[in-house]
């Protein structure tokens, strides 16, 4: 269980308070996760969701809510964010910054039951979100960029005892100094981790994208390049879920042909980036008693190695952009 901040029951009927709700009938920890600490609350007739963020500045909790009260506005399927009696977007709550959202009803998908129809339905979010981010005037750096990864990397050191990870790093050093030399495409606000656990459905329709905590100003071509890695790989890159997903965004918003020349660079320097942020985050293999839910970093590894043997004229063919 990710569930690094405990409160009492006297601190979240405080924290409660502060966003004009009465204290909370039921109390249950959210296990799912591996940044925040999050809770659901009943309190009352209705549901909450409040999370922590443990490791996030305000100034980045900020810019999350702008993101989050923006597209709610336009009708984008995000959560509700509720701002506390004084107006803020969050308070502050045992020494973090804690945004409280309205309950998000629907189910998650499993992987193999994300087949190319709803494949095309998140490439139409997706899409559609990159159209609304013309009106949006907020920018964030990307905090996974490839200087966040080279910090990543250098920890790693020569790997240690560990001898995958050993014969891993001369891919992902290679990897690592074509990132930093992108190239130019259009940008405006992405989501940054469109993963299949990041998406409830109500049946066959979107009902709600989650944790927008990640996002940022960034190339289209790299939310849209994390998007067919996350839905369209199964041990390979399904072809035919690709090819769904690019033309349910393609049915909401054009794709340039700078993105489109963009793509393969930006599909290797996020695989990177997933692969090197799971090896940090878990050295040693699943950690013990199951408190966090394991990512092997192995898995980006495999796509990242994929995409680099398709190269860039395999990988628009993947996606359904060239013969």
């Amino acid at each position: 269980m990710a569930h690094y901040t405990e409160l009492t029951p006297a601190a979240l009927a405080e924290a409660c308070a502060r966003f004009g709700l009465p204290p909370p009938d039921r109390v249950q920890p959210e296990p799912r996760g591996r940044v925040n600490t999050s809770y659901h609350l009943w309190c009352g007739a209705e549901r909450w969701f409040l999370r922590l963020a443990e490791a996030a500045s305000e100034a980045d909790v900020r810019f999350e809510a702008e993101v989050q009260r923006y597209l709610f506005q336009a009708r984008f399927p995000v959560p509700r964010l509720v701002t506390t009696t004084a107006g803020q977007p969050f308070a502050t709550v045992g020494g973090k910054p804690a945004m409280l959202f309205a309950y998000a009803p629907g189910e998650e998908v499993a992987r193999a039951d994300a087949g190319p129809e709803r494949c095309r339905r998140i490439g139409e979010q997706l899409g559609r979100l990159h159209e609304l981010s013309a009106g949006f005037t907020l920018e964030r750096a990307n905090p996974y960029g490839a200087a966040r990864v080279a910090g990543w990397l250098a920890e790693l050191g020569d790997g240690g005892a560990d001898a995958e990870v050993r014969g891993a790093l001369p891919l992902l050093q290679e990897e690592l100094a074509a990132a930093a030399t992108l190239p130019g495409a259009p940008r405006g606000l992405c989501h940054g981790d469109l993963f299949i656990d990041n998406v409830l459905w109500l049946g066959d329709r979107v009902g709600y994208l989650l944790d927008w905590e990640m996002s940022c100003t960034e190339a289209f071509a790299w939310d849209l390049a994390v998007a067919v890695d996350a839905w369209c790989w199964r041990g390979g890159h399904d072809h035919l879920r690709a090819v769904a997903l690019v033309e349910g965004y393609r049915s909401r918003r054009k794709l340039e042909p700078e993105t489109v020349a963009a793509l393969h660079a930006h599909a290797r320097a996020q695989a990177l980036r997933y692969a090197v942020g799971r090896l940090r985050a878990f050295p040693g293999g699943p950690p013990p008693g199951g408190q966090v839910v394991w990512k092997d970093w192995r898995s980006y590894r495999d796509r990242l190695t994929a995409l680099r043997s398709m190269g860039e004229a395999g990988y628009l063919r993947l996606l359904g952009l060239a013969r």
